[in-house]
Protein backbone atom coordinates (compact mmCIF):
# COMPACT_ATOMS: atom_id res chain seq x y z
CA UNK A 1 0.00 0.00 0.00
CA UNK A 2 1.22 3.32 -1.18
CA UNK A 3 2.01 6.33 1.80
CA UNK A 4 0.36 9.44 0.40
CA UNK A 5 2.88 12.13 0.92
CA UNK A 6 1.37 15.35 2.26
CA UNK A 7 3.07 18.38 1.54
CA UNK A 8 2.88 21.88 3.70
CA UNK A 9 1.80 24.62 1.66
CA UNK A 10 3.97 27.22 0.69
CA UNK A 11 3.59 30.33 2.94
CA UNK A 12 6.65 32.68 1.04
CA UNK A 13 4.61 33.15 -1.89
CA UNK A 14 2.30 34.75 0.29
CA UNK A 15 4.46 36.16 2.96
CA UNK A 16 6.51 37.64 -0.32
CA UNK A 17 3.44 39.41 -1.85
CA UNK A 18 2.54 40.75 1.87
CA UNK A 19 5.32 42.51 2.31
CA UNK A 20 5.51 43.82 -1.10
CA UNK A 21 1.92 45.85 -0.75
CA UNK A 22 3.25 47.18 2.69
CA UNK A 23 6.18 48.22 0.79
CA UNK A 24 4.10 49.96 -1.95
CA UNK A 25 1.57 51.19 0.67
CA UNK A 26 4.38 52.81 2.22
CA UNK A 27 5.80 54.90 -0.61
CA UNK A 28 1.92 55.96 -1.37
CA UNK A 29 1.48 57.39 2.44
CA UNK A 30 4.99 58.82 2.02
CA UNK A 31 4.00 60.80 -1.24
CA UNK A 32 0.82 61.69 0.03
CA UNK A 33 2.62 63.39 3.19
CA UNK A 34 5.05 64.96 0.31
CA UNK A 35 2.25 66.49 -1.86
CA UNK A 36 0.53 67.57 1.48
CA UNK A 37 3.76 69.56 2.18
CA UNK A 38 3.96 71.01 -0.99
CA UNK A 39 0.47 72.32 -0.62
CA UNK A 40 0.69 73.87 2.99
CA UNK A 41 4.29 75.80 0.98
CA UNK A 42 2.45 76.73 -1.95
CA UNK A 43 -0.22 78.01 0.42
CA UNK A 44 1.75 79.72 2.90
CA UNK A 45 3.92 81.42 0.25
CA UNK A 46 0.49 82.44 -1.50
CA UNK A 47 -0.15 84.41 1.54
CA UNK A 48 3.08 85.87 2.17
CA UNK A 49 3.65 87.05 -2.11
CA UNK A 50 3.04 90.43 -3.20
CA UNK A 51 -0.31 91.03 -4.38
CA UNK A 52 1.08 92.37 -7.66
CA UNK A 53 4.41 91.68 -8.87
CA UNK A 54 4.37 93.92 -11.43
CA UNK A 55 3.71 96.84 -9.03
CA UNK A 56 5.68 100.04 -10.01
CA UNK A 57 8.80 100.71 -8.13
CA UNK A 58 8.32 103.16 -5.52
CA UNK A 59 10.08 106.48 -6.30
CA UNK A 60 12.94 108.27 -4.28
CA UNK A 61 10.35 111.30 -3.71
CA UNK A 62 7.33 108.74 -2.22
CA UNK A 63 10.00 107.21 -0.19
CA UNK A 64 11.43 109.86 1.53
CA UNK A 65 7.92 111.38 2.35
CA UNK A 66 6.40 108.07 3.58
CA UNK A 67 5.48 108.94 6.93
CA UNK A 68 4.74 112.46 6.50
CA UNK A 69 2.05 113.80 6.95
CA UNK A 70 0.99 116.46 4.65
CA UNK A 71 -0.25 120.05 6.61
CA UNK A 72 -3.14 121.31 5.82
CA UNK A 73 -3.69 124.21 3.35
CA UNK A 74 -4.73 126.53 6.41
CA UNK A 75 -1.77 126.03 8.19
CA UNK A 76 0.26 126.55 5.27
CA UNK A 77 -1.45 129.83 4.84
CA UNK A 78 -1.05 130.70 8.82
CA UNK A 79 2.48 130.09 8.49
CA UNK A 80 3.36 132.00 6.04
CA UNK A 81 1.28 135.09 7.54
CA UNK A 82 3.11 135.00 10.72
CA UNK A 83 6.48 134.85 9.28
CA UNK A 84 5.75 138.40 8.16
CA UNK A 85 3.29 139.63 10.81
CA UNK A 86 2.82 143.60 10.28
CA UNK A 87 4.14 143.67 7.04
CA UNK A 88 1.65 141.06 5.47
CA UNK A 89 0.09 143.13 3.03
CA UNK A 90 -2.20 141.08 1.11
CA UNK A 91 -5.97 141.39 2.26
CA UNK A 92 -8.46 140.56 -0.54
CA UNK A 93 -9.58 137.01 -0.87
CA UNK A 94 -9.22 135.64 -4.89
CA UNK A 95 -12.38 133.85 -5.72
CA UNK A 96 -12.40 130.36 -7.58
CA UNK A 97 -13.32 132.31 -10.91
CA UNK A 98 -10.43 134.70 -10.60
CA UNK A 99 -7.50 132.14 -9.86
CA UNK A 100 -8.69 130.63 -13.62
CA UNK A 101 -9.50 133.88 -15.22
CA UNK A 102 -6.04 135.68 -13.15
CA UNK A 103 -3.47 132.63 -13.08
CA UNK A 104 -5.12 130.20 -15.71
CA UNK A 105 -5.53 127.59 -13.27
CA UNK A 106 -8.13 125.30 -13.47
CA UNK A 107 -10.16 124.14 -10.43
CA UNK A 108 -10.21 120.90 -11.92
CA UNK A 109 -6.39 120.55 -10.65
CA UNK A 110 -6.63 121.30 -7.28
CA UNK A 111 -8.25 119.97 -3.74
CA UNK A 112 -7.90 123.52 -2.00
CA UNK A 113 -6.59 126.77 -2.89
CA UNK A 114 -6.01 130.17 -1.43
CA UNK A 115 -5.19 133.44 -3.00
CA UNK A 116 -4.67 137.16 -1.71
CA UNK A 117 -3.78 140.21 -3.03
CA UNK A 118 -3.89 143.72 -1.70
CA UNK A 119 -6.93 145.93 -2.20
CA UNK A 120 -4.73 148.88 -3.21
CA UNK A 121 -3.72 147.92 -6.99
CA UNK A 122 -0.59 149.99 -6.37
CA UNK A 123 0.75 147.19 -4.31
CA UNK A 124 2.33 144.14 -5.84
CA UNK A 125 2.04 141.90 -2.84
CA UNK A 126 0.23 138.47 -3.65
CA UNK A 127 0.26 135.04 -2.27
CA UNK A 128 -1.31 131.83 -4.41
CA UNK A 129 -0.73 128.55 -1.98
CA UNK A 130 -2.60 125.49 -4.41
CA UNK A 131 -2.61 122.01 -3.18
CA UNK A 132 -2.65 119.73 -6.13
CA UNK A 133 -4.65 116.79 -6.48
CA UNK A 134 -1.90 114.57 -8.29
CA UNK A 135 1.59 114.76 -9.89
CA UNK A 136 0.61 115.72 -13.47
CA UNK A 137 -1.51 118.92 -11.94
CA UNK A 138 1.15 120.24 -9.56
CA UNK A 139 3.04 120.28 -13.31
CA UNK A 140 0.03 122.17 -14.82
CA UNK A 141 -0.33 124.45 -11.55
CA UNK A 142 3.46 125.00 -12.05
CA UNK A 143 3.53 125.91 -15.14
CA UNK A 144 0.80 128.11 -15.54
CA UNK A 145 1.89 129.84 -12.58
CA UNK A 146 5.43 130.83 -13.58
CA UNK A 147 3.56 131.62 -17.44
CA UNK A 148 1.89 134.51 -14.69
CA UNK A 149 4.86 135.58 -13.33
CA UNK A 150 6.82 136.39 -16.49
CA UNK A 151 3.77 138.14 -18.19
CA UNK A 152 4.30 140.54 -14.67
CA UNK A 153 8.08 140.80 -15.57
CA UNK A 154 6.90 141.51 -19.18
CA UNK A 155 4.19 144.23 -18.50
CA UNK A 156 5.57 147.28 -19.28
CA UNK A 157 2.35 149.09 -17.56
CA UNK A 158 4.09 148.36 -14.13
CA UNK A 159 3.94 150.65 -11.28
CA UNK A 160 8.13 151.77 -11.78
CA UNK A 161 8.23 150.45 -7.35
CA UNK A 162 7.28 147.32 -8.08
CA UNK A 163 8.92 146.34 -11.01
CA UNK A 164 11.75 144.84 -8.92
CA UNK A 165 9.76 142.72 -6.42
CA UNK A 166 8.26 141.03 -9.45
CA UNK A 167 11.41 140.21 -10.79
CA UNK A 168 11.78 139.02 -6.88
CA UNK A 169 8.85 137.08 -7.19
CA UNK A 170 9.15 133.22 -6.62
CA UNK A 171 7.09 130.13 -7.56
CA UNK A 172 7.59 127.38 -5.07
CA UNK A 173 6.79 123.70 -4.78
CA UNK A 174 6.97 121.56 -2.04
CA UNK A 175 4.85 118.48 -1.72
CA UNK A 176 1.82 118.41 -3.08
CA UNK A 177 1.55 122.47 -2.64
CA UNK A 178 2.34 124.96 -5.34
CA UNK A 179 3.06 128.57 -4.41
CA UNK A 180 3.55 132.27 -5.64
CA UNK A 181 5.42 134.23 -3.65
CA UNK A 182 5.16 137.83 -3.52
CA UNK A 183 6.05 139.23 -0.35
CA UNK A 184 7.76 141.31 2.34
CA UNK A 185 9.00 144.86 2.43
CA UNK A 186 12.42 146.42 2.64
CA UNK A 187 13.46 149.80 4.04
CA UNK A 188 14.02 153.02 2.46
CA UNK A 189 17.96 152.68 2.69
CA UNK A 190 18.13 149.14 0.64
CA UNK A 191 15.26 150.53 -1.87
CA UNK A 192 18.25 153.34 -2.90
CA UNK A 193 20.55 150.85 -3.75
CA UNK A 194 21.68 149.25 -7.16
CA UNK A 195 19.04 147.47 -9.37
CA UNK A 196 20.52 144.18 -8.20
CA UNK A 197 20.59 144.56 -4.71
CA UNK A 198 17.20 145.65 -4.20
CA UNK A 199 16.29 142.72 -6.66
CA UNK A 200 18.49 140.23 -3.93
CA UNK A 201 16.44 142.02 -0.79
CA UNK A 202 13.08 141.28 -1.88
CA UNK A 203 13.98 137.69 -2.57
CA UNK A 204 15.44 137.42 0.71
CA UNK A 205 12.07 138.85 1.84
CA UNK A 206 10.64 135.36 -0.01
CA UNK A 207 12.74 133.13 1.38
CA UNK A 208 10.48 134.05 4.52
CA UNK A 209 7.59 132.28 3.39
CA UNK A 210 9.91 129.47 1.82
CA UNK A 211 11.29 128.90 5.61
CA UNK A 212 7.80 129.11 6.91
CA UNK A 213 6.56 126.39 4.57
CA UNK A 214 9.50 123.93 5.29
CA UNK A 215 9.54 123.98 9.00
CA UNK A 216 5.89 122.09 8.82
CA UNK A 217 7.16 119.27 7.01
CA UNK A 218 10.07 118.92 9.45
Amino acid sequence: MCSRIVRKPDYRWFHDKNENIQDLEGELRMKKKIVAMILVLACVTGIYAPENAWEAPVTVEASTQKGKKTPSIQKVYNAVKKAYGDDYIPSEKVSKKELKERYGISSKWYSAAIAEVPMISANADTLVIVKAKNAASKKKIRSALKKYREELIQDTCQYPMNQLKIQASKVYVKGNYVCFIMLGTISNKQEEQSEDKVIAAYKKQNEKAVKAINKLYK
